[in-house]
């Protein structure tokens, strides 16, 4: 069956599958509003398919502080339910949560099949209503006419997306003259896909036979991709990547579509999640949590809403894992015997994880383990090329494919030269290292991250302190931070050139995060003078230019971050806890293995984030947390370092295991 046929099948299961057991009357409906602190107001009076007549209400959420003189943005939100079924209830918190931040808020009632009987056209008919009526009505409702988002989840995104990019479909009592066109959509995983694609294989018609009668049309003429154009509003979209209701390859072609004809389109996907994950209610409510958050940083870069204050911020949670031994895993201990910095990478069957380390503070011979079940068990030390006795520097391993999609994994030590091993076969067999090229420097990599330039693309970072770029160098106290290229999927490497340099602030050990939706990097990076703060550098062009380094919230401050997206969109980031001289006393965790829980808009933002956790307790200094940082299929992160965890004792290898939703739990408890 083809991609297009499955998703056409799907939405005709969606025309007969309610989202919830909720069938209510819209008396009910209203008075739920009410009692949820909602104005009502009647934005349409209509009929149902017998002829009888029908009034349609918007429920209104205002800021506390609304004027009827404001102009305010607004949004009005259409809820799911495959054009059958389903009430306003659905859109009820993220109403409030907007209406907090200073928008004008609403839910929006339209026909639907059980109660009135109607068919999809005149779904989307009483959405473009609802949008005129805002607009025709802005200044009673203290809103601006030019400021209207219209949102919505599944047959609901399906009516929004056609307010922004269908024509016609009008009711024959509006106001024409009035647009009906939104300025923005939010659409969570929206039906956009209803009608066959060129580039996609023939509709089998015996399959999609019921679409027609269910859409009241031809469903060409709904389908929103069929309608992009140049006029298509900037456009934020949220789907689960294990949707097998509306398949997520629709919206990455909706939104390729509203790319290529000049538009602005963002898709946040999310790991392992269906349909309907962003309800407020599912689950522990972090899918939620994070839509809502994406959602905000998506209003507030098109104008409809001011950023957050930190004031606004929640405040930081402080948890503390370090006696938890349960979550602890030793990878490899020897007495007498320092084990320090280990990187590890976790190959795409979500189980294999390799690990190196150093027999040494930063060096020393290069000692190589593998884990087959996600971490829990560890091998022997494994064999290894002669000459990687010889590193003298912190090996870094990290996973590459070339232009022709050959797998590599490779691993850097660094100094000077920095040399280069490399596997074929996910690390059965290594090959010596060699030297890449006639430079090296500190850390070599902090990070390889691939590029969306071409395939095999990478940018790797490093620093250097004059002493080891160059054959026999010296210290000449200034810091240097290098970025270099690869095109041939990491086995040849650019001369590196220098993205900042300082001789009163010391970047270094750079760290890289690249936003939700692939366009923007982010580096975080040690400040080695211990005179400021963690600092942060951002790219909108795959590193061809880089923003001014700015300072890093105390919260994120320390050395050699390592972070990862989570399944609901959360990042959790390791790093050591090292703080500017002047506020070590006053901070908890000091030389610690610490981490940190927040999202890409509190980076972007400089807020404080979510939580701040202590992973192990180094009672040495410190001399501690160089991570690796993994997460499994099931949510699990799996954080690897050394420290100094046996007071006495040589550092050793030791990795944590969590899921976020463990700390929500935790963080709930303490309250």
């Amino acid at each position: 069956m083809s991609h297009t046929l499955r998703v056409l099948v799907a939405l005709v299961a969606l025309a007969v599958i309610p989202l919830s057991s909720l069938r209510a009357q819209d008396s009910t409906t209203e008075s739920k509003m009410r009692r949820a602190g909602t104005a009502v107001e009647v934005y349409k009076s209509t009929e149902d398919a017998d002829g009888k007549p029908v009034s349609l209400n918007l429920y209104v959420f205002r800021p506390e502080d609304h004027k009827p003189s404001d102009r305010r943005s607004a949004i009005v939100f259409f809820f799911g339910g495959g054009w059958k079924s389903g009430t306003p209830n659905q859109f009820v918190e993220h109403c409030k949560h907007l209406a907090s931040r200073g928008m004008v808020a609403m839910t929006a009632d339209y026909r639907v099949l059980d109660r009135q009987g109607t068919k999809a056209v005149q779904c989307v008919a009483d959405g473009k209503s609802a949008v005129r009526w805002i607009r025709e009505h802005a200044d009673r409702l203290g809103v601006d006419p030019n400021r209207i988002v219209a949102g919505g989840g599944s047959a609901g995104g399906h009516v929004a997306a056609c307010t922004g990019v269908v024509e016609g479909y009008d009711e024959s009592g509006d106001d024409h003259s009035v647009s009906s066109r939104p300025d923005a959509l939010a659409l969570f995983n929206p039906a956009v896909v209803l009608a066959g694609i060129d580039d996609r294989p023939p509709l089998d018609p015996e399959k999609v036979a019921g679409l027609p009668e269910r859409m009241g049309t031809d469903p060409k003429a709904l389908s929103p991709i069929h309608h992009v154009g140049p006029e298509t509003p900037p456009t934020i979209i949220f789907h689960g990547k294990a949707d097998s209701t509306v398949p997520y390859w629709t919206v990455e072609a909706f939104c390729q579509a509203i790319e290529k004809a000049g538009g602005d389109c963002e898709l946040v996907g999310f790991d392992r999640q269906g349909h309907g994950f962003f309800n407020y209610g599912r689950g522990d409510n972090s899918s939620y949590q994070s839509t809502i958050r994406h959602l905000d940083r998506f209003l507030v870069s098109q104008g409809f809403l001011q950023p957050a204050s930190l004031a606004d911020s929640t405040p930081l949670s402080t948890i503390d894992l370090s006696d938890d031994t349960d979550r602890q895993v030793i990878v490899d201990r020897e007495k007498g015997q320092y084990l320090g910095h280990p990187t590890t990478c976790l190959l795409e069957d979500g189980k294999t994880m390799l690990c190196v380390y150093p027999k040494g503070h930063g060096r020393g011979g290069i000692v190589y383990k593998r884990s087959d079940d996600g971490g829990r068990t560890w091998s022997d030390r494994l064999p290894t090329p002669d000459n990687w006795s010889t590193s003298r520097e912190v090996p870094t391993l990290h996973r590459v494919i070339g232009p022709d999609g050959t797998k590599r994994i490779i691993m850097w030590s660094g100094l000077y030269p920095a040399r280069l091993a490399v596997s074929e076969n996910d690390g059965l067999d290594w090959s010596p290292l060699k030297p890449v090229g006639d430079w090296g420097g500190i850390v070599v990599m902090g990070f390889v991250e691939a590029l969306r330039t071409g395939p095999g693309h990478y940018l790797a970072m490093f620093h250097d302190d004059g002493r080891f770029f160059n054959q026999n160098g010296k210290r000449t106290g200034v810091f240097t931070l290098y970025q270099t290229r690869s095109t041939d999927g990491g086995l040849t490497w650019s001369d590196p050139e220098s993205v900042y340099q300082s001789s009163d602030v010391h970047l270094c050990e750079p760290g890289c995060i690249r936003s939700p939706d692939g366009k923007r990097l982010a580096v975080l990076l040690r400040e080695n003078a211990r005179r400021k703060n963690s600092h942060i550098i951002f790219s909108d062009d795959e590193g061809e230019s880089w923003s001014t380094p700015r300072e890093l919230p105390l919260a994120l401050t320390g050395d050699r971050h390592t972070g990862k997206y989570t399944a609901d969109g959360r990042l959790f980031i390791s790093y050591r806890c090292q703080s500017p001289t002047q506020d070590r006393k006053h901070r908890p965790f000091e030389g610690d293995w610490v981490g940190w829980v927040g999202t890409w808009e509190d980076l972007v933002g400089g807020r404080d984030g979510q939580y701040f956790v202590r992973l192990g307790d180094n009672t040495k200094g410190a001399d501690t947390a160089y991570p690796g940082v993994e997460v499994l299929p099931d949510d699990t992160i799996v954080t690897t370092t050394y420290g100094h965890w046996t007071q006495g004792e040589q550092p050793y290898i030791l990795s944590v295991r969590l899921k976020l939703s463990e700390l929500d739990a935790l963080d709930r408890s303490q309250r």
